[in-house]
Parts: C-alpha cells; structure tokens; sequence
C-alpha cells in the first residue's frame, strides 16, 4: 500500500503532466518551461525538480503517458476474438484513439523517436506497453496458427498493419481533423479489407 507521501507525490507530478499537455496542445512544444507549468500550478520552479530535471524529460514523460494510454485502448479488444476480426478491431481502437485525442497523438509522434538499435525482429524484442508489441504479437499469433499468409516476416506485415492504421489516424488527427466525413465507417471498410488479404485461404 502506497503511503501518504508516495500518494502526494503522484498526484503532484500528474498534475505537472496534465499541465504540460495542456500548455503543448495549446501553445506548442517549443513554448513549454518548468517555469511556466510552475506558474500555472502556483508551485515554486525548483521544486519541479524534484518530479522531473528538464523539459525534455516532461516532454518524454508527456509521450510516455500518451503511449500507455494508446496501449490500453488497444487492450480493450478481447484477445479471443476469431482473428480476423481481432486485426480490424485493433486497427479500429488504434484509429479511434487518435481521433478522441488528436493534439496528444500528433504530439506522441512528432517528438519521439526509437533509436536505431531498438527496431525489433520479433515481439520478444519489445516491450509490453508498445502499441507495435501488440500489433506483431497478433500477426505472429495468426501466422503460427496458419491464418495468415507468410509472404513477408511478422515484423513485416505488422508493419504494413500499422501504416495503414497510423496513417488513418494522422490524418484524422491533424489536416482532416475538422472535415465532416464518417470517417468510422471508412475505416472499418479499410481494416476489412486489408486484413482480408493476409488472411490464408
């Protein structure tokens, strides 16, 4: 059981969390500064240190949460679903996230980087809170099953899947942000017939 003090000191550095998001939504990343969120907070600057040493580290922390919360939405689609539709569902929860959240995904994204040396050969590679993770964990469920065709590694078709997805979900998160279009609808034709064709017949 956490102690008073541990609860304080989660409850503080969320709140410096959602002022960061809400300053970088707004404002943008390049305006963001511990002394800012410290005004906003009616907190002192140094003791911002306390929770984080820089606004890089806010900033990672900022994408970190983003990146939980997309993992989360993605969990949500029941594993035993018959396969196929398991992979539209997740492309769908993928798509659905950003559009609910459209400046904290573009934000996710347009700051973060893996490095070249994290690029996985396989779902063992990565790590459980990654939205990938999740996708190459099904698309390697399906292949060693025999539903789905091999003509390209599990990292390869999971790869594919999630361009198709990310790029739905950019879109719909930043220019087609406020065009009137049943996107949902659109997206699920996509995911269907995309998935269709890696599926064994």
């Amino acid at each position: 059981m956490r102690t008073p003090r541990e609860r304080r000191h989660e409850r503080t550095r969320d709140a410096i969390l959602s002022a960061a998001i809400e300053m970088i939504t707004r404002e943008g990343a390049d305006k963001l500064s511990l002394r800012k969120i410290a005004q906003r907070l009616d907190y002192s600057p140094a003791g911002l240190y306390e929770y984080f040493g820089s606004k890089e580290e806010i900033i990672d922390a900022v994408c970190s949460e983003g990146n939980t919360r997309l993992v989360n939405a993605m969990k949500q689609v029941p594993a035993s679903l018959p396969l196929e539709q398991y992979l539209v569902a997740l492309g769908l929860a993928y798509v659905t996230f950003a559009r609910q959240n459209p400046d904290y995904f573009a934000f996710m994204f347009m700051n973060r980087a893996i490095p070249p040396e994290a690029m996985p050969g396989s779902a063992d590679d990565l790590p459980d809170d990654d939205g990938f993770t999740v996708l190459i964990q099904a698309v390697e469920r399906g292949q060693q099953a025999g539903l789905l065709t091999r003509s390209g590694t599990s990292l390869e078709t999971a790869y594919s899947l999630w361009a198709l997805v990310h790029g739905m979900a950019t879109l719909q998160a930043t220019y087609l942000r406020h065009v009137p279009f049943d996107f949902a609808a659109a997206d699920q034709r996509a995911m269907e017939s995309f998935v269709a064709g890696l599926m064994r017949e």
